[in-house]
This record gives structure tokens, sequence and C-alpha cells, in this order.
């Protein structure tokens, strides 16, 4: 449970599309600055723009959020003291406060249509003038102006008036102070004339009501923040401290996109990423944990250096190898009982299952016989999108061939007489009912290469591509060993007469 006295954080998406991997940074910046101080995580779902909002989008946001290990504190399906915690469901309470503000004179109604506004910017720009937005026509109507305009069933939206004097500004923990000249500010709606308030009113009072102290967010929504200064002002409450982070950039320094590959969460999850690599990547676009840090690290251990102080104010760009990279150093990390369990999907989902005629000595199951096969791969097993291929040829004689190795090691005529010699060797030398540890498949390799006269690599080679497919696995005689010799008497035969 938060402590009262610690920070409120949020992360407030529109479910309007997947969650991008900069909302999940920014999700992620929230959330560990609240499990660092011991404060409360809120998750908010603005979705007043009821025109682009779904219920796939929504779904999507809670699923990456839950993957990512994110839990909130008070939200969608948990609740709170501060709910609800959906923006649709709080339409009174936006009501209640723009009330507020129109009897202190901050608000007024705006009877100017989409297509009023057009035509005034037109003529304006057309005298070769500058148009800077709304340019306050309905801030000066008298009481019998409004009246009639009423009257006539003038649809109306709600405006904040804004200073026309002074500056407005704060000091930003991340971009240090930031200021804005108040008459270059037009007066934004915060209220449309459909009856939902816009996105700068509604998240102020979210805010202010939930009891937010930090906002974290892009960059993106630094010009909007002196706006809901004004009406953090108007209403006379007290501003949150804000940090505004720079956005992710992609490898070509520009703003990630799906022309640079995968942005969505769930995108990464199909590609095998792990929520721990995710989190520890995400962690770093934009944060450094400072000094010689090792960067592959444990959500704790991020939880403990997380720091506001350390956020970079340089934009970070999104590299997809280092993510890998990081990905494969956690997978590496796990124990032997974690690893069983990311493989067991695999093995569900290819409907692979041990053969009992395999025989192999003390395995009597599927998963006893996965879980040493996992045993030999080592740090082959770094990759869950590549993990079939390094584990399929245990199962199946359908499994995954490289063309080009096949090329190079099997398909030569010295090379089909090897693994034809090889076969015969382990036939007459072994009893192939019977399981037969590696060292036993070493030596009949060893002793048939010393009587070909040959280098004991040149058994190896190709007998590797005949049983694997491939040209790199684990050790070949531990293979032998698992695949059982009779397979692998088969294998080899098979090769040299395709």
């Amino acid at each position: 449970m938060s402590n009262p006295n610690s920070p409120r954080v949020r992360f407030a998406p529109s479910p309007t599309g997947f969650l991008h991997v900069g909302g999940a940074r920014t999700a992620l910046f929230n959330w560990l600055y609240a499990r660092s101080q011991g404060g409360a995580f809120v998750l908010r779902i603005e979705d007043t723009d009821q025109e682009r909002s779904t219920e796939e989008s929504y779904a999507a946001i809670l699923r990456g959020m839950q993957w990512l290990g994110m839990d909130w504190d008070e939200g969608p399906h948990r609740g709170g003291d501060f709910g609800p915690y959906l923006q649709s469901e709080r339409l009174d309470i936006y009501r209640k406060h723009l009330e507020t503000l129109a009897e202190g004179g901050h608000a007024y109604k705006c009877f100017c249509s989409a297509d009023d506004l057009e035509a005034r910017q037109e003529e304006i720009e057309a005298d070769e003038g500058t148009w800077a937005g709304y340019d306050g026509q309905c801030r000066h109507l008298t009481t019998e102006e409004i009246a009639a305009q009423e009257a006539a069933g003038t649809p109306f939206a709600w405006r904040l008036r804004t200073p026309d004097e002074g500056s407005t500004f704060w000091y930003d923990i991340v971009l240090d102070k930031l200021e804005f000249q108040n008459e270059l500010m037009v007066d934004r709606v915060i209220f449309k004339a459909d009856g939902f308030p816009t996105y700068q009113f509604a998240v102020v009072v979210d805010d202010h009501d939930m009891g937010i102290t930090h906002v974290l967010r892009g960059d993106d929504h630094v010009s909007n923040t002196p706006f809901q200064l004004m009406i953090y002002n108007a209403m006379e409450w007290k501003a949150p401290k804000f940090g505004h982070m720079p956005m992710i950039l992609g490898p070509d320094k520009k703003r990630l996109s799906k022309r640079h590959g995968a942005t969505s969460v769930e995108e990464f999850q199909t590609q095998g990423i792990l929520p721990a690599a995710m989190t520890n990547y995400l962690a770093l676009l934009g944060w450094s944990p400072g000094g010689n840090a090792d960067e592959v690290m444990t959500r704790d251990a991020i939880i403990k250096k997380f720091s506001l102080k350390k956020i970079n104010s340089s934009p970070a760009a999104f590299d997809y190898d280092k993510l890998a990279h990081i990905n494969s150093e956690h997978i590496k990390r796990l124990s032997a009982e974690e690893r069983l369990e990311l493989a067991k999907p695999i093995i569900a989902r290819d409907n692979w299952a041990l053969d009992t005629d395999w025989l192999i000595h003390g395995v009597d199951d599927t998963e006893s016989y996965l879980n040493r096969v996992l045993g030999i791969l080592g740090n082959r097993f770094s990759n869950l999108v590549t993990l079939a291929n390094h584990i399929g040829f245990f199962f199946t004689e359908e499994h995954f061939v490289d063309a080009e190795a096949w090329k190079e090691h099997v398909t030569p005529e010295a090379a089909r007489a090897t693994l034809v010699t090889l076969a015969k060797a382990i036939e007459t030398g072994m009893d192939l009912d019977v399981a037969q540890p590696a060292s036993a498949f070493e030596e009949v390799i060893r002793s048939t290469a010393e009587e070909m006269g040959v280098k004991a690599g040149e058994l190896i080679h190709p007998s590797r591509v005949a049983l694997t497919g491939q040209s790199r696995s684990a050790g070949i005689f531990e293979v032998m060993e698992l695949v059982g010799a009779r397979r692998t008497v088969a294998r080899l035969k098979n090769a040299a007469n395709s």
C-alpha cells in the first residue's frame, strides 16, 4: 500500500491504437518512479474522443501493460478512491468544474462553427495576414447576443479565457525552466459542442481530482502545458510537477514509426521478446543507471536505481539489435525451470511428442526429454523465435533444414560416402536398441576418422547437418545421444541417399 505522502503518478493513454513503445516507455517511467518512492501508480483511460476510441484498443493497452508487468494501484478492473478511471464515465465531474470556471468569468460560450473559423482564416491569409488560431470573436459577446444565439439554437463550445499579458512558466523536471508569453496563447476549446470535454480540460480536472503530484509524459505535450497551467490558475488549484521526456527516434534519427519495424508492445511479444527484457530496454531509452553499471538488469534492480534526475533531455534512438541482445542475455540468465516453461508452448504448438520407441535412457515423457534437450543447448537458447529450429530435429523428421548448409556439407559426393561409412560404423559398433552415451558416439567417430586417415571434423560437419539440418548445433556427440543410435543411423543413410 502506498504512503499517502508519497508521489502519485499516472499513465493516461487514449484507446485509439495499440500500446506503442513510446507510450510504454512513458508508463514505465511513471511506474518506476512510483515503485522506487513507495508511491501510487494510477492508470486512467482518456476515451473522450468518441470517434476514434475503440474497445479493441482499450483491451490491447491493458494486455500490453499486464504483459510488461506494470501493475497499477488504481484504475480499470482495480478501482480506487478517485474513480471512475475512464473519462467517458466522468462527464458530470467535468460539467461541475466547467460551471465553476464559467461563474468565475474564466470560460465563455463560443458559437463559431468550424466553417466560420475556416472562412475567417482564409480571409486573413488572403490579405497576407497570419492566422494564429482562434481570434477571440466570441469573447466579447454581450448578454443579449449570447441569448439570441441560444434562442436560435446555435451550437456552442466553451473556451478558456486566457491572460492577455505576462507569461506562464514552470521548472520542468527534465527540461529545466520553460516559459511562454501569454499574449501568444489563444483561447482554446475546453468543452466541445457535443457535450464532451477536450483533452486539455479533462486532463487537468482528472490530475487534480486524483491527487496527481507528478506528470511525466512525452515532450510532444510541452506546448499543452502552459494552457493547462492556465486552467490550474483559473481554478485556483495547485499544479503538479511536470517532466517532459524526449521522443523516441528510429535508427535513422527520425521519429519512430512503423517504417522502422515493430512499434507496438504486442508485436515485440510475438517476436519472442521477454517482458523483463522489454522493460529493461525501455528503461534505457532516455534513462541511465549511471557509472559502469551492467545494462542488463532485473526489474527490481532498475527500481532501486531509478531516479528522475537521471532522465536524459536528449532524444533516444530505438536500437532493435540492442533490444535483441538484451533479450538474449535475459534468456541466458533464466533458470532451467524458467527455460522449460518458455519452451513448452513451442512443443504444444507444433504437436511434438516423445516417441516411446526412441528408448532414451532415463526419459519416459516428453517434458523430461525436452528438459534434457534444453540442457545441452547452453547459450543457443537465446532467441524464442529461432528456438524451434534448435530443438525441432530432436522431435521430428520434418524439421528445419538450412539449404545452404546442406549443399555445402552433405551434397558433395565425398560427404555422402563419409556419411555411409559413419552409419555403418555406428550400426556395427553399437547396440541400436540400447541408449548410448555421448562418449560412445565420440569414440566411434574418432576411431572411424583415424581408420579413414582424416580429421574427425570431416565426419562431424556432414553428420551434424544430416542430423540437425544446420551447420551449428549443440555438441554433436550430445546430439547423437539424445537423438539415439537408431535414428542417427537412419538420418545419416537418408542424407547420403538424398
